[in-house]
Order: C-alpha cells, then sequence, then structure tokens
C-alpha cells in the first residue's frame, strides 16, 4: 500500500488527468461483493499523480443494499478491486459486509490523502483480524455443539359451525270474547173499555223492528315479540404440547497414550 502521509492523492474529477485510452473508466460502474450482491457504485477515483496510477475508489454505497439510514461514501483501495469490464462491475475481494460499515465516511471538506490513509487504516485493521483469526485456526480446532429447541406455533382451523334460522309454526289458540245481541220482547197490555171513542176499523198492519248482533272479526297482523343477538368470543385454553428433541453432548477422553487433560467444557446446562 503506497504511503499516503508523503504522495499527494488527487480525485481524478479534480485533476487535469483523464483515464488512458487503453484502460477503463470505471466510474459508474456497479459494486458487488464476492457474492455478486450489490453495494453501490463507482462515484470518482482518487489518484497518484506522480506516479499516474489510482490508488483508491470513491464507492457511493447503497443504503437500501446494506442496511443502512442513509447513503454514504467510502473509499476502497484499488488493491481489493476487481474488475470486469464485461458486466461494468467491480467486484471487490477480501472485504466483507461488515467492514464496509466500519469504513469512514468520504468527507469532500478534507484532503483526498486523509480520507484514504483513515480508509486504508480501517482496511489494514480488517486484514489484520481476518490474518489473526487465520493463525488462530493453525493451533485451535473447534466442535460445535447444537440442540434441536422446539418451536411451537399456532393456527386457526375450522373446528364447526353454528347455524341459526328461523321457521313458521301454526298454533292453535281461542279467546273469549263478548259479543252483544239484541232480543225483541212483546208485551201486551189491556186497554179498558171506553178508554177510545174513535172508531176503530180492522186492517191489516205490521211493524218491523230490527234486531242487531255483534259478530266477531278475526285480523291477525305479524308482531315483534323478541330480538336474537348473535355473537362469538374467544376462550382461551391451555393444552400441554410434547415432542422429542435431540441434543449434542461433549465426550472427552484419550484415545491412546500417556495425555493429560483438562476438560473445561461446561455448556451442558445450556441445552
Amino acid at each position: 500500500m503506497a504511503d499516503t502521509n508523503t504522495q499527494p492523492l488527487q480525485r481524478l474529477s479534480d485533476a487535469d488527468y483523464e483515464v488512458a485510452p487503453d484502460e477503463d473508466d470505471v466510474r459508474g460502474w456497479d459494486v458487488v461483493l464476492e457474492d455478486e450482491q450489490r453495494i453501490g457504485e463507482i462515484d470518482d477515483l482518487i489518484i497518484e499523480p506522480a506516479a499516474g496510477k489510482v490508488r483508491y475508489l470513491v464507492v457511493d454505497l447503497d443504503r437500501d443494499g446494506l442496511g443502512f439510514d442513509r447513503d454514504r461514501k467510502v473509499l476502497v483501495p484499488i488493491s481489493s478491486a476487481e474488475l470486469d469490464p464485461q458486466e461494468e462491475q467491480v467486484i471487490l475481494s477480501g472485504i466483507e459486509r461488515t467492514a464496509l460499515s466500519q469504513l469512514p465516511e468520504y468527507d469532500a471538506n478534507t484532503t483526498a490523502s486523509d480520507r484514504s490513509r483513515d480508509a486504508g487504516m480501517s482496511i489494514e485493521r480488517n486484514e489484520r483480524t481476518e490474518e489473526n483469526e487465520r493463525n488462530e485456526d493453525t493451533t485451535t480446532k473447534r466442535l460445535t455443539r447444537s440442540a434441536e429447541e422446539l418451536r411451537i406455533g399456532k393456527r386457526l382451523e375450522k373446528k364447526g359451525e353454528v347455524r341459526v334460522t328461523k321457521h313458521v309454526e301454526t298454533e292453535h289458540v281461542s279467546e273469549d270474547v263478548p259479543l252483544t245481541r239484541e232480543e225483541v220482547h212483546v208485551e201486551r197490555r189491556a186497554v179498558e173499555a171506553g178508554a177510545s171513542s174513535t172508531t176503530v176499523e180492522m186492517q191489516d198492519d205490521e211493524i218491523v223492528v230490527p234486531v242487531m248482533e255483534e259478530e266477531a272479526v278475526v285480523e291477525k297482523r305479524p308482531v315483534v315479540k323478541e330480538q336474537i343477538v348473535i355473537t362469538k368470543e374467544p376462550v382461551t385454553t391451555r393444552r400441554t404440547v410434547e415432542a422429542d428433541v435431540q441434543h449434542e453432548e461433549i465426550d472427552v477422553e484419550p484415545s491412546s497414550g500417556d495425555v493429560r487433560l483438562r476438560d473445561d467444557v461446561t455448556q451442558r446446562g445450556g441445552r
């Protein structure tokens, strides 16, 4: 990695330089990780005018692709990039997604040398961490212990239904009703002799007296007698669910020879 403390760096867009005709101008190309996940695009190049070389890439990170709360621009060493002219994309090799989130944000108010030095230090720290992990793997062996855990979910199932209907039934009813009718009474009264001095003529005569009687008139009409309100409510019950789950146990024992063994396995309680 170049010594950015003594070698001045510039943005290509701010310098009076252009990309050589036989070289690819990667500005605007997509930036992807080794798993082909797109993380942004190349915004600009940081060059070393004295050497005529590109030292860093200004990457405009995509906040949606990386889960950031806003867009960010960072510097990535050109040594960590591989160009794919056919797809017009830059592949970042050896850089994890977490390392990108730890890179200092590109600040246009600071010098290009300061920005690149901070980016280089962040990348170097990440590379040193990965190297330490690789060195540890040469002397340390790891064995994982797994166990099944019971995950109980719930789903709604139709267990039945309640159907509420109504129908018409015929019922014979009786009710006493008072009715009034007229009766004819005939009263005969005697006339005293000589009470009338007029001459009485004998002739036919009749009197018509209307006789009235009440009759029961039956009338039927529907009347609302009751209202049925139908609701349903959840009722919580408890049920015990049982299942067999498996878990791994660590057995440590020397296979042969005079081996001093100190067993520090303490994960038995973490099933």
